[in-house]
């Protein structure tokens, strides 16, 4: 084969690219590992822009994300006089489950138009050697592709240190030292920070604290919930090729009655509910409804919500009429 394949810009033709490999190695940031994937089904990423409008918080919380992660991304030198040192971004949320503290993140990731590097402690583990070296690789991969990275539950690096425990110590230094060097987006997620280590506040640059969703908010999420399926659906009107046979067919509608559904929205955010408890309603009322042979109406989401109340009112009469909320204020650590 002639040198000059290789020396331009415009992919080979026949018959040079007959003698390519039809797979190409990449990285799955869901699954955390190496693959071999078709080179014929690479398409361009389409980024979700509407995401970050439709993220439910505060304005003056959203502006400020929107303006340090826009600065962020055009920035080639940081302030500190060390360089590699500060150039970073570090954003603590913190607050209940099902608050919109990963939407956020994800929501970051697509407004940044970067990948999603997501990572838990049960990825990390929790001695500082292992800690420190999964944290580098983690790192260094994410600068290298560009990505944000979510440390999911990183109250177990946050916590303060005691003297009596050295282990931990070491752990929280080897963190600390990660996020000193750090130079990309990083955003840390919490619902214990009581137990905060000081040191940390000089790490991170923004700290936001997600409330309770109130009635409006839960109106919004329900809302954002149900014109998600509306342009599903839209989208499933369109005609595509089946990978497998090669035919073009009509792809699979979302039965939902969306008229019936959007009278009740008022009624629907009087629950106490967070994001992930009205996705999860949302998602079982729907597979109800298919079992039945039915649209998906707010009959489907009021027999889902009063089943699965159930268990919530036990529990609170379990804890005394008291929300884990206010438990978890109660022993100190949200």
């Amino acid at each position: 084969m002639e040198e000059s394949v290789f020396e331009g810009d415009d992919p080979p033709a026949a018959p040079e690219v007959y003698v390519f490999p039809d797979t190409i190695p990449a990285f799955s940031l869901r699954n955390k590992k190496w693959d071999d994937l078709q080179v014929d089904q690479f398409r361009d990423v389409c980024w979700n822009k509407e995401s970050f409008a439709h993220l439910v918080i505060d304005d003056e919380s959203k502006e400020l994300v929107h303006a340090l992660v826009t600065n962020q991304i055009s920035r080639e030198q940081g302030t500190d006089i060390i360089e590699s040192k500060g150039n970073g971004l570090i954003i603590l949320l913190h607050g209940g489950p099902g608050t919109g503290k990963t939407f956020t993140a994800e929501s970051v990731a697509e407004l940044a138009e970067k990948p999603l590097f997501r990572v838990t402690c049960g990825d990390i583990g929790t001695k500082p050697e292992d800690v420190e070296k999964y944290l580098e690789s983690v790192l260094n991969l994410s600068k290298i592709w560009g990505c944000v990275v979510l440390l999911d539950e990183a109250e177990v690096f946050l916590e303060k240190r005691k003297i009596t425990d050295l282990e931990r110590n070491a752990l929280v230094s080897v963190f600390l030292r990660v996020l000193e060097y750090y130079e990309g987006i990083l955003i840390l997620t919490s619902n214990r920070v009581a137990t905060f280590d000081e040191a940390f506040k000089s790490r991170i640059q923004l700290s936001l604290h997600y409330d309770d969703l109130s009635k409006g908010q839960r109106q919004k999420i329900w809302r954002n919930f149900i014109n998600r399926l509306k342009r599903m659906n839209q989208s499933s009107s369109i005609q595509v090729k089946d990978p497998g046979t090669l035919q073009i067919k009509e792809a699979e509608s979302i039965d939902i009655d969306f008229d019936d559904v959007e009278c009740y929205i008022g009624e629907l955010a009087e629950h106490d509910m967070n994001g992930r408890q009205i996705r999860n309603a949302i998602t079982t009322a729907r597979q109800l409804a298919k079992f039945k042979q039915q649209k998906m109406s707010y009959t489907h989401l009021k027999h889902v919500i009063a089943v699965s109340s159930k268990f919530d009112t036990y529990l609170r009469s379990v804890q005394e009429g008291l929300t884990d909320n206010e438990i978890a204020r109660d022993e100190g650590v949200r």
